[in-house]
């Protein structure tokens, strides 16, 4: 007996192994998703404007990465006691406008590095309902600014293909080797309404469509179809009945690893959770002589890691192994 419709998930063209560079970009799934990389100590730059939702802004932040255009006083607005960016998210914002530009620029600059050298590029839609500033146009976020100043409108299929395809092709001049995922994000924007939800998802889903056919390195992954159709219940989704729980993310982690990641790669990530339990383990005697050995076993293990992969960042794990409990 099925009692669900498995997702058939194509095979990436490139797997992915420890010694590539990732950039992450979108809604907060891809948020969830990139915290998993992250955790796992992939060589991951994630959100570097924030969490964004509307595929135009997605594409706007990523000029300014391509371009490595700096934000200036001008770009930022002083709102609720704070300055802001109206392409970024409110992480981002800061009482002190010098604080707030150097925090954005700095990003832009990590940013751009990882973009040159990346061999994935990630792109997460939310939404494609936006919100247009009757002085500033477009925006990534509205900061709870007063809806009056703001025009909603849903993006056209015809208007994201033609940005992604300039978008496209300044990237791969930049950056010929890198592959582009696009996924559609599972969180379904309720306020918007239902129906305005699945218009703006098969906006959504058209857009990427029409792009995966046009560029011979851009796919899809359905995390979407994941989620709504093989999980397809609302106990994999939390009190508020629109974002997935932590069991549905990892649900969609297992098919993601499996979809793009080596058995090397799934081995190697295997050895590096063992030794994130083994750093938050309570020994009964923490000066027993066993003990001591447990923590010099697993510092040897860490330094042979870093010897081969030098992004491997392990100083949380060597302070919580060394740190009497």
């Amino acid at each position: 007996m099925k009692f669900s419709i498995p997702v058939v998930i194509p095979s990436a063209k490139k797997l992915i192994d420890y010694k590539d560079s990732l950039l992450i970009l979108g809604s907060c799934f891809a948020e969830n998703i990139g915290e998993k990389l992250t955790s796992n100590k992939f060589n991951t730059v994630v959100n570097p404007f924030g969490i964004i939702y509307n595929p135009i802004s997605i594409a706007n932040s990523l000029t300014h990465i391509l371009n490595k255009s700096n934000f200036k006083d001008e770009d930022l607005l002083f709102f609720n006691d704070k300055w802001l960016s109206l392409q970024h998210h409110g992480s981002f914002s800061n009482q002190n406008k010098t604080a707030c530009l150097q925090t954005i620029n700095q990003s832009i600059t990590t940013s751009n590095k990882q973009l040159k050298k990346a061999n994935y590029l990630f792109i997460t839609f939310g939404s494609a309902w936006v919100y247009e500033h009757e002085k500033h146009g477009l925006v990534a976020n509205c900061h709870k600014i007063p809806a009056k100043q703001f025009l909603k409108r849903l993006l056209k299929v015809e208007e994201i293909v033609a940005a992604y395809t300039s978008l496209i092709k300044n990237v791969k001049s930049s950056n010929a080797d890198v592959q582009i995922v696009f996924t559609v994000s599972p969180v379904r924007h309720t306020k918007d309404g239902l129906w305005e939800n699945n218009l703006s998802k098969s906006v959504l889903h058209l857009s990427i469509k029409q792009l995966t056919e046009k560029f011979d390195n851009c796919s899809y992954f359905p995390a979407y179809e994941i989620v709504m159709d093989e999980l397809r219940d609302y106990r994999f989704f939390n009190d508020d009945l629109v974002h997935p729980t932590p069991l549905a993310i990892n649900y969609v982690w297992e098919k993601f690893t499996v979809s793009y990641f080596s058995k090397e790669t799934i081995a190697l990530m295997g050895n590096i959770q063992k030794i994130k339990q083994a750093a938050t383990h309570k020994p009964f005697d923490f000066n027993s002589e066993k003990h001591q050995q447990f923590i010099k076993n697993q510092l040897t293990i860490i330094q042979e890691l870093t010897i081969q992969f030098p992004h491997f960042n392990f100083e949380e794990e060597k302070q919580l192994l060394t740190k009497k409990k």
